[in-house]
């Protein structure tokens, strides 16, 4: 009986370290692959919640407003706005992509795949970054996240699940 109790009390005492809880709140999060935080916070401002950075202590706030966000493998997020636009942060300066989506996902290698607007069955189009515009590709969903091959898994507007 003692080695269970002693076991049951080790056991939650792991569990009551197993995350740090940091300053801060967040609507959504972004990892790039070199380990760079972004998060977009809860304060409403002009193109949806605030946008901040972890600099290993505490967020700095960048300029610009989102709902979505992801992190390239540089460290450079990118967004979606309110208003669907997605923009990509390089040198400090916001810089605008073409086409509108409603969720983005990165994948360690670079690989950048967003959900679109246009309905389609399933949710939304589903389309890759090629460097220059969208390609689209079959299939709809509402939610996407990148494996670090740049494989994109997805949701479904019917909660299923899927990989490419």
């Amino acid at each position: 009986m003692k080695k269970i109790l002693l076991f049951i009390l080790f056991y939650f005492s792991l569990e009551l370290y197993a995350w740090d809880k940091l300053v801060g709140e967040a609507k959504d999060i972004g990892i790039g692959a070199n380990n760079s935080v972004w998060v977009i916070g809860t304060n409403s401002v002009n193109g949806g919640y605030g946008i901040y950075h972890w600099n290993g202590n505490t967020w700095n706030s960048v300029d610009g407003g989102a709902v979505r966000i992801d992190v390239d493998s540089r460290g450079n997020p990118w967004v979606v706005n309110s208003s669907g636009y997605i923009y990509q942060r390089v040198g400090g300066i916001w810089e605008r992509r073409p086409g509108r989506a409603r969720d983005i996902g990165i994948g360690a290698n670079g690989s950048v795949w967003v959900i679109g607007t246009n309905s389609v069955s399933g949710g939304y189009g589903i389309y890759h970054w090629n460097g220059n515009a969208w390609n689209p590709t079959s299939g709809g969903a509402t939610q996407v996240s990148v494996g670090n091959n740049g494989k994109p898994w997805v949701v479904n507007s019917l909660n299923h699940i899927y990989r490419r």
